[in-house]
Protein backbone atom coordinates (compact mmCIF):
# COMPACT_ATOMS: atom_id res chain seq x y z
CA UNK A 1 0.00 0.00 0.00
CA UNK A 2 1.07 3.54 -0.71
CA UNK A 3 1.60 6.23 2.55
CA UNK A 4 1.77 9.04 1.43
CA UNK A 5 0.27 12.09 2.99
CA UNK A 6 -0.16 14.46 0.93
CA UNK A 7 -2.92 17.05 2.48
CA UNK A 8 -0.32 17.62 5.74
CA UNK A 9 3.21 18.37 2.93
CA UNK A 10 2.00 22.07 2.79
CA UNK A 11 1.16 22.42 -0.45
CA UNK A 12 -1.96 25.09 -1.37
CA UNK A 13 -2.44 23.22 -4.04
CA UNK A 14 -3.90 21.20 -1.83
CA UNK A 15 -6.36 22.98 0.36
CA UNK A 16 -9.15 25.56 -0.35
CA UNK A 17 -8.11 28.93 0.19
CA UNK A 18 -10.07 31.03 2.86
CA UNK A 19 -10.71 33.86 0.97
CA UNK A 20 -11.66 32.50 -2.89
CA UNK A 21 -14.47 34.60 -3.24
CA UNK A 22 -14.08 38.15 -4.59
CA UNK A 23 -15.30 41.13 -3.60
CA UNK A 24 -18.58 41.18 -5.91
CA UNK A 25 -19.63 37.74 -4.75
CA UNK A 26 -20.76 39.28 -0.95
CA UNK A 27 -24.02 40.02 -3.41
CA UNK A 28 -25.50 37.55 -5.60
CA UNK A 29 -23.10 35.08 -7.35
CA UNK A 30 -23.60 35.26 -11.18
CA UNK A 31 -25.07 32.20 -13.08
CA UNK A 32 -24.23 29.80 -14.75
CA UNK A 33 -22.69 28.04 -11.89
CA UNK A 34 -19.72 26.24 -13.06
CA UNK A 35 -18.27 23.10 -11.76
CA UNK A 36 -14.54 22.72 -12.66
CA UNK A 37 -13.26 19.89 -9.92
CA UNK A 38 -12.69 16.75 -10.80
CA UNK A 39 -14.98 13.80 -10.79
CA UNK A 40 -15.19 11.64 -7.32
CA UNK A 41 -15.03 15.43 -5.37
CA UNK A 42 -18.78 15.75 -4.63
CA UNK A 43 -20.23 17.13 -8.21
CA UNK A 44 -23.53 14.69 -6.99
CA UNK A 45 -23.91 16.53 -3.60
CA UNK A 46 -23.57 19.90 -5.81
CA UNK A 47 -26.09 19.11 -8.05
CA UNK A 48 -28.46 18.17 -4.96
CA UNK A 49 -27.79 21.45 -3.21
CA UNK A 50 -28.47 23.55 -6.33
CA UNK A 51 -31.67 21.60 -7.24
CA UNK A 52 -32.82 21.67 -3.98
CA UNK A 53 -32.04 25.37 -3.37
CA UNK A 54 -34.47 25.79 -6.78
CA UNK A 55 -31.89 26.25 -9.17
CA UNK A 56 -32.29 24.79 -12.51
CA UNK A 57 -28.93 21.94 -12.60
CA UNK A 58 -27.85 19.81 -14.87
CA UNK A 59 -25.47 17.08 -13.87
CA UNK A 60 -23.23 14.97 -16.38
CA UNK A 61 -25.43 15.44 -18.94
CA UNK A 62 -27.00 18.41 -20.48
CA UNK A 63 -29.50 17.00 -22.22
CA UNK A 64 -31.83 13.88 -22.88
CA UNK A 65 -29.69 12.59 -25.55
CA UNK A 66 -25.99 13.69 -24.87
CA UNK A 67 -23.47 14.28 -22.06
CA UNK A 68 -22.50 18.06 -21.32
CA UNK A 69 -18.64 17.19 -22.08
CA UNK A 70 -19.95 16.34 -25.97
CA UNK A 71 -22.18 19.50 -26.22
CA UNK A 72 -19.93 21.36 -25.22
CA UNK A 73 -17.41 20.28 -27.42
CA UNK A 74 -19.62 20.50 -30.36
CA UNK A 75 -20.86 24.24 -29.41
CA UNK A 76 -16.81 24.68 -29.26
CA UNK A 77 -15.80 23.27 -32.53
CA UNK A 78 -18.67 25.25 -34.26
CA UNK A 79 -17.26 28.26 -32.69
CA UNK A 80 -19.99 29.38 -30.40
CA UNK A 81 -20.56 29.93 -26.57
CA UNK A 82 -19.48 26.74 -25.07
CA UNK A 83 -22.92 25.59 -23.80
CA UNK A 84 -24.83 27.19 -26.40
CA UNK A 85 -25.65 23.35 -28.09
CA UNK A 86 -25.88 22.23 -24.21
CA UNK A 87 -29.59 22.89 -22.44
CA UNK A 88 -29.83 26.06 -20.74
CA UNK A 89 -29.56 26.04 -16.93
CA UNK A 90 -28.18 28.11 -13.57
CA UNK A 91 -25.82 25.13 -12.49
CA UNK A 92 -23.70 22.49 -14.39
CA UNK A 93 -22.44 20.71 -11.61
CA UNK A 94 -20.51 17.76 -13.78
CA UNK A 95 -19.32 18.45 -16.86
CA UNK A 96 -16.61 15.93 -17.56
CA UNK A 97 -17.96 12.11 -18.85
CA UNK A 98 -16.91 8.75 -19.62
CA UNK A 99 -17.31 9.39 -23.17
CA UNK A 100 -15.60 6.63 -25.83
CA UNK A 101 -12.70 5.93 -26.36
CA UNK A 102 -11.22 8.02 -24.12
CA UNK A 103 -12.61 9.90 -20.73
CA UNK A 104 -13.58 14.12 -21.49
CA UNK A 105 -12.70 16.90 -19.29
CA UNK A 106 -13.81 20.00 -20.72
CA UNK A 107 -12.83 21.57 -17.89
CA UNK A 108 -9.33 20.58 -18.68
CA UNK A 109 -9.14 20.54 -22.49
CA UNK A 110 -10.99 23.34 -22.90
CA UNK A 111 -10.52 25.54 -19.75
CA UNK A 112 -9.67 28.91 -21.88
CA UNK A 113 -12.78 28.44 -23.96
CA UNK A 114 -14.69 28.48 -20.97
CA UNK A 115 -13.36 31.39 -18.80
CA UNK A 116 -13.20 33.61 -22.27
CA UNK A 117 -16.69 32.13 -23.62
CA UNK A 118 -19.05 32.98 -20.65
CA UNK A 119 -19.53 36.42 -20.04
CA UNK A 120 -20.16 36.28 -16.25
CA UNK A 121 -19.94 32.94 -14.37
CA UNK A 122 -19.25 31.03 -10.93
CA UNK A 123 -17.22 28.24 -10.54
CA UNK A 124 -16.85 26.18 -7.98
CA UNK A 125 -13.34 24.30 -7.30
CA UNK A 126 -14.06 21.94 -4.82
CA UNK A 127 -11.42 19.74 -2.42
CA UNK A 128 -10.83 16.84 -0.55
CA UNK A 129 -8.39 15.00 1.17
CA UNK A 130 -6.33 13.11 -1.28
CA UNK A 131 -6.01 9.82 0.20
CA UNK A 132 -10.06 9.46 0.35
CA UNK A 133 -10.36 11.30 -3.36
CA UNK A 134 -7.76 8.11 -4.18
CA UNK A 135 -9.67 5.68 -2.93
CA UNK A 136 -12.76 6.97 -4.62
CA UNK A 137 -11.25 7.23 -7.78
CA UNK A 138 -9.96 3.34 -7.46
CA UNK A 139 -13.24 2.09 -6.38
CA UNK A 140 -15.83 3.69 -8.85
CA UNK A 141 -16.59 1.61 -11.47
CA UNK A 142 -13.22 1.02 -13.19
CA UNK A 143 -12.20 5.16 -13.16
CA UNK A 144 -9.10 4.90 -12.47
CA UNK A 145 -7.79 2.33 -14.81
CA UNK A 146 -10.03 4.46 -17.48
CA UNK A 147 -8.13 8.21 -16.63
CA UNK A 148 -4.88 6.09 -16.49
CA UNK A 149 -5.29 5.11 -20.31
CA UNK A 150 -7.60 8.08 -21.42
CA UNK A 151 -4.30 10.32 -22.29
CA UNK A 152 -5.72 13.34 -20.48
CA UNK A 153 -3.50 17.00 -20.45
CA UNK A 154 -1.51 17.14 -18.01
CA UNK A 155 -1.94 13.28 -17.43
CA UNK A 156 -0.42 11.79 -19.84
CA UNK A 157 -1.73 8.08 -20.81
CA UNK A 158 -0.02 6.05 -18.49
CA UNK A 159 -0.25 7.93 -15.82
CA UNK A 160 -2.21 8.23 -12.87
CA UNK A 161 -1.55 5.16 -11.54
CA UNK A 162 -0.32 6.46 -8.27
CA UNK A 163 -1.74 8.43 -5.31
CA UNK A 164 1.45 10.92 -6.18
CA UNK A 165 0.51 10.89 -9.91
CA UNK A 166 -2.80 11.80 -9.53
CA UNK A 167 -2.53 14.41 -6.52
CA UNK A 168 0.14 16.21 -9.12
CA UNK A 169 -2.15 16.00 -11.86
CA UNK A 170 -4.94 17.49 -9.25
CA UNK A 171 -2.33 20.26 -8.02
CA UNK A 172 -1.56 21.34 -11.54
CA UNK A 173 -5.79 21.59 -12.67
CA UNK A 174 -6.11 23.18 -9.13
CA UNK A 175 -2.92 25.82 -9.84
CA UNK A 176 -4.18 26.80 -13.60
CA UNK A 177 -7.79 27.55 -13.03
CA UNK A 178 -6.83 29.69 -9.81
CA UNK A 179 -4.71 31.72 -12.62
CA UNK A 180 -6.57 32.12 -15.40
CA UNK A 181 -10.04 33.25 -13.22
CA UNK A 182 -7.46 35.21 -11.62
CA UNK A 183 -6.98 37.05 -15.00
CA UNK A 184 -10.34 37.31 -15.81
CA UNK A 185 -11.85 38.85 -12.57
CA UNK A 186 -15.11 39.23 -14.05
CA UNK A 187 -16.08 35.39 -12.72
CA UNK A 188 -16.16 34.63 -9.21
CA UNK A 189 -14.39 31.52 -8.01
CA UNK A 190 -14.96 29.69 -5.09
CA UNK A 191 -12.98 26.95 -3.33
CA UNK A 192 -14.45 24.60 -0.84
CA UNK A 193 -13.49 20.84 1.12
CA UNK A 194 -16.58 18.94 0.57
CA UNK A 195 -15.26 16.63 3.80
CA UNK A 196 -15.23 20.27 5.86
CA UNK A 197 -18.64 19.49 8.20
CA UNK A 198 -19.23 23.62 7.88
CA UNK A 199 -19.00 22.70 4.04
CA UNK A 200 -23.04 23.27 4.24
CA UNK A 201 -23.53 26.55 6.04
CA UNK A 202 -20.51 27.97 3.78
CA UNK A 203 -22.41 27.42 0.06
CA UNK A 204 -25.55 28.10 2.02
CA UNK A 205 -24.72 31.81 2.99
CA UNK A 206 -22.67 32.04 -0.17
CA UNK A 207 -25.62 31.36 -2.28
CA UNK A 208 -28.47 32.05 -0.27
CA UNK A 209 -29.56 28.62 0.39
CA UNK A 210 -30.37 26.55 2.94
CA UNK A 211 -27.68 24.49 4.78
CA UNK A 212 -29.99 21.54 4.89
CA UNK A 213 -29.91 21.18 0.99
CA UNK A 214 -26.05 20.13 1.54
CA UNK A 215 -25.36 16.29 2.08
CA UNK A 216 -23.69 13.58 0.61
CA UNK A 217 -25.37 12.36 -2.93
CA UNK A 218 -24.25 9.41 -5.13
CA UNK A 219 -22.09 7.68 -2.41
CA UNK A 220 -20.35 5.12 -2.52
CA UNK A 221 -21.45 2.40 0.40
CA UNK A 222 -18.38 0.35 0.06
CA UNK A 223 -16.75 2.90 1.34
CA UNK A 224 -19.20 4.59 3.77
CA UNK A 225 -21.15 1.57 5.73
CA UNK A 226 -21.86 4.20 8.35
CA UNK A 227 -24.37 5.90 5.75
CA UNK A 228 -26.66 2.86 5.70
CA UNK A 229 -28.08 3.63 2.73
CA UNK A 230 -29.09 7.10 3.57
CA UNK A 231 -27.18 8.90 0.44
CA UNK A 232 -29.58 10.76 -2.03
CA UNK A 233 -29.30 9.64 -5.50
CA UNK A 234 -30.17 12.61 -7.66
CA UNK A 235 -31.84 12.57 -11.73
CA UNK A 236 -29.60 14.31 -14.36
CA UNK A 237 -31.34 17.14 -14.12
CA UNK A 238 -33.41 19.27 -11.17
CA UNK A 239 -35.62 22.09 -11.90
CA UNK A 240 -38.25 23.90 -9.77
CA UNK A 241 -36.87 21.04 -7.01
CA UNK A 242 -38.11 18.35 -9.77
CA UNK A 243 -36.81 15.81 -11.73
CA UNK A 244 -37.00 15.16 -15.50
CA UNK A 245 -40.50 13.25 -15.60
CA UNK A 246 -41.69 16.36 -12.92
CA UNK A 247 -41.27 13.87 -9.82
CA UNK A 248 -40.86 15.77 -6.59
CA UNK A 249 -37.45 15.48 -5.33
CA UNK A 250 -37.50 16.45 -1.94
CA UNK A 251 -39.60 15.47 0.77
CA UNK A 252 -42.45 17.53 2.75
CA UNK A 253 -40.91 17.16 5.69
CA UNK A 254 -37.74 18.05 4.96
CA UNK A 255 -38.64 21.32 2.60
CA UNK A 256 -40.23 22.85 4.97
CA UNK A 257 -37.11 23.29 7.24
CA UNK A 258 -35.40 23.92 3.94
CA UNK A 259 -37.90 26.65 3.28
CA UNK A 260 -37.48 28.19 6.43
CA UNK A 261 -33.46 28.33 6.62
CA UNK A 262 -33.68 29.76 2.88
CA UNK A 263 -36.10 32.65 4.07
CA UNK A 264 -33.38 33.33 6.58
CA UNK A 265 -30.53 33.91 3.97
CA UNK A 266 -32.61 35.47 1.43
CA UNK A 267 -32.30 39.12 0.54
CA UNK A 268 -35.54 40.06 -0.28
CA UNK A 269 -36.87 39.31 3.36
CA UNK A 270 -39.66 41.25 4.85
CA UNK A 271 -38.50 42.46 8.32
CA UNK A 272 -41.85 43.57 9.99
CA UNK A 273 -42.96 40.09 8.86
CA UNK A 274 -39.74 38.04 9.47
CA UNK A 275 -37.71 39.90 12.57
CA UNK A 276 -38.64 40.19 16.11
CA UNK A 277 -37.95 44.02 17.36
CA UNK A 278 -39.06 42.84 20.69
CA UNK A 279 -35.73 43.06 22.08
CA UNK A 280 -34.47 45.55 24.23
CA UNK A 281 -30.80 46.21 21.78
CA UNK A 282 -33.61 47.64 19.88
CA UNK A 283 -34.55 49.75 21.66
CA UNK A 284 -33.05 53.58 23.38
CA UNK A 285 -33.26 53.06 27.20
CA UNK A 286 -34.59 56.48 28.67
CA UNK A 287 -32.84 56.00 32.32
CA UNK A 288 -29.43 55.74 31.71
CA UNK A 289 -28.89 59.04 32.61
CA UNK A 290 -30.42 60.12 36.39
CA UNK A 291 -31.53 63.89 36.52
CA UNK A 292 -28.99 65.22 38.52
CA UNK A 293 -26.69 64.64 36.15
CA UNK A 294 -28.38 66.77 33.58
CA UNK A 295 -26.13 69.47 32.11
CA UNK A 296 -23.24 67.68 34.51
CA UNK A 297 -21.97 65.17 31.85
CA UNK A 298 -17.90 64.69 31.69
CA UNK A 299 -16.44 64.92 28.52
CA UNK A 300 -15.68 64.30 25.98
CA UNK A 301 -18.92 62.93 24.68
CA UNK A 302 -17.90 59.88 22.23
CA UNK A 303 -20.45 58.26 19.72
CA UNK A 304 -20.16 54.54 19.54
CA UNK A 305 -23.09 54.12 17.50
CA UNK A 306 -23.48 52.61 13.98
CA UNK A 307 -23.27 55.36 10.48
CA UNK A 308 -26.17 56.42 8.99
CA UNK A 309 -27.78 56.77 12.91
CA UNK A 310 -27.78 60.19 12.87
CA UNK A 311 -23.99 61.40 13.25
CA UNK A 312 -24.14 64.67 11.17
CA UNK A 313 -27.83 65.69 12.94
CA UNK A 314 -25.66 64.94 16.28
CA UNK A 315 -22.67 66.94 14.86
CA UNK A 316 -24.90 69.54 14.16
CA UNK A 317 -26.53 69.84 17.65
CA UNK A 318 -23.71 70.17 19.73
CA UNK A 319 -21.93 72.43 17.31
CA UNK A 320 -25.23 74.45 17.35
CA UNK A 321 -24.92 74.19 21.13
CA UNK A 322 -21.28 75.85 21.08
CA UNK A 323 -19.39 72.37 22.10
CA UNK A 324 -16.23 72.09 20.00
CA UNK A 325 -17.24 68.74 18.21
CA UNK A 326 -15.79 66.48 15.17
CA UNK A 327 -17.48 64.38 12.48
CA UNK A 328 -15.36 61.49 10.70
CA UNK A 329 -12.49 63.37 10.16
CA UNK A 330 -10.19 64.81 13.55
CA UNK A 331 -8.13 66.98 11.27
CA UNK A 332 -8.00 68.48 7.69
CA UNK A 333 -5.74 65.48 7.05
CA UNK A 334 -7.03 62.39 8.70
CA UNK A 335 -10.13 60.69 9.20
CA UNK A 336 -10.82 60.36 13.23
CA UNK A 337 -10.63 56.43 12.66
CA UNK A 338 -7.38 56.47 11.27
CA UNK A 339 -5.49 58.36 13.79
CA UNK A 340 -7.51 56.49 16.86
CA UNK A 341 -5.96 53.40 14.85
CA UNK A 342 -2.39 54.81 14.97
CA UNK A 343 -2.56 56.38 18.25
CA UNK A 344 -3.90 52.67 19.54
CA UNK A 345 -0.33 50.94 17.61
CA UNK A 346 1.76 53.43 19.49
CA UNK A 347 0.22 52.34 22.84
CA UNK A 348 -1.24 55.81 23.38
CA UNK A 349 -5.00 56.99 24.29
CA UNK A 350 -7.08 56.64 20.97
CA UNK A 351 -7.63 60.22 20.35
CA UNK A 352 -3.82 60.95 20.72
CA UNK A 353 -2.71 61.83 17.42
CA UNK A 354 -5.52 63.28 16.16
CA UNK A 355 -4.39 67.09 15.32
CA UNK A 356 -7.20 68.79 16.22
CA UNK A 357 -7.72 66.79 19.76
CA UNK A 358 -9.16 67.25 22.39
CA UNK A 359 -12.58 68.36 20.98
CA UNK A 360 -15.98 67.77 23.20
CA UNK A 361 -17.40 65.94 20.94
CA UNK A 362 -16.72 63.01 18.29
CA UNK A 363 -19.86 62.92 16.35
CA UNK A 364 -18.44 60.16 13.91
CA UNK A 365 -15.49 58.09 14.34
CA UNK A 366 -15.59 55.30 11.91
CA UNK A 367 -14.12 55.65 8.22
CA UNK A 368 -13.60 54.22 5.22
CA UNK A 369 -9.98 53.27 4.38
CA UNK A 370 -9.66 53.57 0.54
CA UNK A 371 -6.10 52.73 0.79
CA UNK A 372 -7.27 48.84 2.06
CA UNK A 373 -10.83 49.39 0.40
CA UNK A 374 -12.80 48.70 3.89
CA UNK A 375 -15.16 49.98 6.45
CA UNK A 376 -13.39 50.62 9.58
CA UNK A 377 -15.34 51.09 12.48
CA UNK A 378 -13.11 52.21 16.11
CA UNK A 379 -15.85 51.88 17.87
CA UNK A 380 -16.21 47.73 17.39
CA UNK A 381 -12.35 47.21 16.75
CA UNK A 382 -11.05 49.82 19.79
CA UNK A 383 -13.95 50.01 21.93
CA UNK A 384 -12.39 48.58 25.27
CA UNK A 385 -9.23 50.81 24.38
CA UNK A 386 -11.68 54.07 23.73
CA UNK A 387 -13.63 53.30 27.18
CA UNK A 388 -10.07 52.69 29.13
CA UNK A 389 -8.32 55.21 27.77
CA UNK A 390 -10.92 58.12 28.77
CA UNK A 391 -12.32 56.91 31.93
CA UNK A 392 -14.79 60.31 32.67
CA UNK A 393 -16.14 59.89 28.68
CA UNK A 394 -20.01 60.18 27.79
CA UNK A 395 -20.59 58.14 25.50
CA UNK A 396 -23.73 58.09 22.73
CA UNK A 397 -25.11 54.93 21.71
CA UNK A 398 -27.89 56.13 18.82
CA UNK A 399 -30.83 53.68 17.75
CA UNK A 400 -33.43 53.74 14.69
CA UNK A 401 -35.83 51.75 13.00
CA UNK A 402 -33.75 48.74 11.70
CA UNK A 403 -35.53 48.51 8.64
CA UNK A 404 -34.70 52.30 7.77
CA UNK A 405 -31.12 51.39 8.82
CA UNK A 406 -30.57 48.90 6.52
CA UNK A 407 -32.28 50.84 3.33
CA UNK A 408 -30.37 53.61 4.24
CA UNK A 409 -26.91 51.49 4.65
CA UNK A 410 -27.77 50.07 1.04
CA UNK A 411 -28.39 53.21 -0.56
CA UNK A 412 -25.30 55.30 0.27
CA UNK A 413 -22.95 54.45 -1.64
CA UNK A 414 -21.79 50.45 -1.82
CA UNK A 415 -21.73 51.24 1.99
CA UNK A 416 -23.28 47.51 2.48
CA UNK A 417 -20.82 46.17 0.18
CA UNK A 418 -17.85 47.78 1.94
CA UNK A 419 -18.76 46.13 5.14
CA UNK A 420 -19.53 42.93 4.04
CA UNK A 421 -16.08 43.06 2.70
CA UNK A 422 -14.36 44.64 5.54
CA UNK A 423 -14.27 41.76 8.51
CA UNK A 424 -15.37 44.08 10.93
CA UNK A 425 -15.49 42.44 14.70
CA UNK A 426 -19.37 40.47 15.18
CA UNK A 427 -19.76 41.43 11.26
CA UNK A 428 -17.22 38.73 9.67
CA UNK A 429 -16.17 38.96 5.69
CA UNK A 430 -19.37 38.19 3.84
CA UNK A 431 -22.03 38.86 6.34
CA UNK A 432 -25.12 41.25 6.03
CA UNK A 433 -26.75 39.88 2.89
CA UNK A 434 -29.91 40.85 4.38
CA UNK A 435 -31.40 42.71 6.73
CA UNK A 436 -31.31 39.90 9.49
CA UNK A 437 -27.85 39.55 9.58
CA UNK A 438 -26.98 43.82 10.26
CA UNK A 439 -29.71 43.77 12.39
CA UNK A 440 -28.34 41.12 14.71
CA UNK A 441 -24.68 42.89 14.40
CA UNK A 442 -26.18 45.79 15.53
CA UNK A 443 -27.90 43.95 18.44
CA UNK A 444 -24.69 42.14 19.99
CA UNK A 445 -23.25 45.76 19.61
CA UNK A 446 -25.36 47.16 21.69
CA UNK A 447 -25.24 44.34 23.88
CA UNK A 448 -21.28 44.53 23.94
CA UNK A 449 -21.45 48.38 25.23
CA UNK A 450 -23.74 48.21 27.39
CA UNK A 451 -21.72 45.63 29.27
CA UNK A 452 -18.29 47.19 28.78
CA UNK A 453 -19.94 50.89 30.13
CA UNK A 454 -21.87 49.27 33.38
CA UNK A 455 -18.69 47.70 34.27
CA UNK A 456 -16.95 51.03 34.27
CA UNK A 457 -18.97 53.45 36.23
CA UNK A 458 -17.26 56.38 36.07
CA UNK A 459 -18.73 56.78 32.47
CA UNK A 460 -21.70 58.19 31.29
CA UNK A 461 -24.37 56.37 27.85
CA UNK A 462 -26.86 57.91 26.59
CA UNK A 463 -29.16 56.17 24.29
CA UNK A 464 -30.95 57.86 21.84
CA UNK A 465 -33.34 57.26 19.22
CA UNK A 466 -32.77 59.52 16.07
CA UNK A 467 -36.74 59.06 14.81
CA UNK A 468 -38.10 59.58 18.26
CA UNK A 469 -40.34 63.00 18.05
CA UNK A 470 -39.09 63.68 21.25
CA UNK A 471 -35.13 63.21 20.44
CA UNK A 472 -34.59 67.06 20.75
CA UNK A 473 -36.33 67.70 23.94
CA UNK A 474 -34.31 65.02 25.27
CA UNK A 475 -31.01 65.59 24.44
CA UNK A 476 -31.68 69.17 25.39
CA UNK A 477 -32.36 68.05 28.32
CA UNK A 478 -29.56 66.30 28.89
CA UNK A 479 -26.62 68.46 27.51
CA UNK A 480 -28.42 71.52 28.26
CA UNK A 481 -29.01 72.62 24.24
CA UNK A 482 -31.71 74.26 22.84
CA UNK A 483 -34.08 71.78 20.70
CA UNK A 484 -34.31 73.73 17.91
CA UNK A 485 -30.42 72.62 17.56
CA UNK A 486 -31.70 69.23 16.64
CA UNK A 487 -32.50 68.58 13.23
CA UNK A 488 -32.09 66.15 10.11
CA UNK A 489 -28.34 67.23 8.13
CA UNK A 490 -26.83 65.43 5.20
CA UNK A 491 -30.29 63.28 4.18
CA UNK A 492 -30.52 61.54 1.09
CA UNK A 493 -33.19 63.76 -0.59
CA UNK A 494 -34.13 60.85 -3.02
CA UNK A 495 -35.47 58.55 -0.22
CA UNK A 496 -36.78 61.80 1.74
CA UNK A 497 -38.04 64.28 -0.85
CA UNK A 498 -39.58 66.33 1.58
CA UNK A 499 -36.74 67.09 3.27
CA UNK A 500 -34.94 68.44 0.14
CA UNK A 501 -33.29 71.11 2.31
CA UNK A 502 -31.14 69.41 4.85
CA UNK A 503 -28.48 70.94 6.55
CA UNK A 504 -24.77 70.50 5.47
CA UNK A 505 -22.28 71.34 7.81
CA UNK A 506 -18.19 71.20 7.89
CA UNK A 507 -16.21 68.55 9.97
CA UNK A 508 -15.03 70.52 12.79
CA UNK A 509 -17.03 73.59 14.62
CA UNK A 510 -16.18 75.21 17.42
CA UNK A 511 -17.80 78.13 19.16
CA UNK A 512 -20.76 77.81 16.69
CA UNK A 513 -18.13 78.05 13.84
CA UNK A 514 -16.29 76.11 11.28
CA UNK A 515 -12.84 76.18 11.90
CA UNK A 516 -10.70 78.57 10.56
CA UNK A 517 -13.75 80.84 9.83
CA UNK A 518 -16.18 83.81 10.86
CA UNK A 519 -19.24 82.85 10.08
CA UNK A 520 -21.83 81.64 11.88
CA UNK A 521 -23.30 78.68 11.20
CA UNK A 522 -26.56 78.41 12.89
CA UNK A 523 -29.73 80.90 13.32
CA UNK A 524 -32.15 80.62 14.82
CA UNK A 525 -34.14 83.66 13.68
CA UNK A 526 -35.62 82.08 10.62
CA UNK A 527 -36.41 78.25 11.74
CA UNK A 528 -37.27 76.37 8.46
CA UNK A 529 -40.20 74.33 10.37
CA UNK A 530 -41.09 75.23 14.00
CA UNK A 531 -43.07 71.94 14.43
CA UNK A 532 -40.29 69.90 13.54
CA UNK A 533 -38.03 72.12 15.71
CA UNK A 534 -35.32 71.94 12.87
CA UNK A 535 -33.44 74.52 13.16
CA UNK A 536 -31.77 76.28 10.09
CA UNK A 537 -28.18 75.91 9.52
CA UNK A 538 -26.57 77.93 7.15
CA UNK A 539 -23.09 76.03 6.30
CA UNK A 540 -20.68 75.22 3.61
CA UNK A 541 -19.80 72.19 2.54
CA UNK A 542 -16.81 70.61 0.36
CA UNK A 543 -15.12 67.28 -0.96
CA UNK A 544 -14.72 64.88 2.22
CA UNK A 545 -15.11 61.06 2.19
CA UNK A 546 -17.73 58.87 3.95
CA UNK A 547 -19.66 61.53 6.34
CA UNK A 548 -23.42 60.09 7.24
CA UNK A 549 -26.55 60.74 8.52
CA UNK A 550 -30.08 59.42 8.87
CA UNK A 551 -31.03 58.35 5.30
CA UNK A 552 -29.07 59.05 2.21
CA UNK A 553 -28.42 57.92 -0.97
CA UNK A 554 -25.38 60.44 -1.47
CA UNK A 555 -21.81 60.30 -1.91
CA UNK A 556 -19.27 59.13 0.61
CA UNK A 557 -17.97 62.23 -0.49
CA UNK A 558 -19.80 64.15 1.45
CA UNK A 559 -20.36 66.91 4.32
CA UNK A 560 -16.68 67.23 4.54
CA UNK A 561 -14.89 70.84 4.74
CA UNK A 562 -11.38 70.93 4.45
Amino acid sequence: KEVINLTTSGRECLRPRKISVSEHSCQALPTPIINLGFPKMGSSSAHAFFGCGGLTSMHYRCNYAKACAECIRESIEAGEPPFSRCDKADAYTQIDANTKPDYSFPQIEYLENIVLGVKKATFLLPFRNMDNWYKSVREWHMMKMRLARSNITGLPQGKGKTLKELSDWFCWHVERVRDIVKRNPRHVLVEYDIEDPSTGDFMGELFGIGSNCWGQANTNTQLHPELNGTSISIPWVVKNRRGPRNEVLFTESNEKEINNEIKTNAPTLTPTQSLDYSDSCFRARSDTIPTSLYNKLPRPIINLGFPKMGTTSIHAFFGCGNYSSMHYQCSPTYACGECMRRSVEEDLPPFAKCDHAPAEVYAQIDYYDTKNILHYLPQTELLEEIVHGYPNATFLLTFRSMDKWYDSVKNWYNMKQRMQMSNITGFPRCKGKNLREFSDWFCSHVRRVRELVAKNPSHSLVEIDIEDPGAGDRLSDIFGVDARCWGHANINSKIHPDLEKSNKVPWFIKGGRASGRKEQLFQFDNVIDADKNIGKFSGTSADGNDEDDDDDHGSDDDDDET
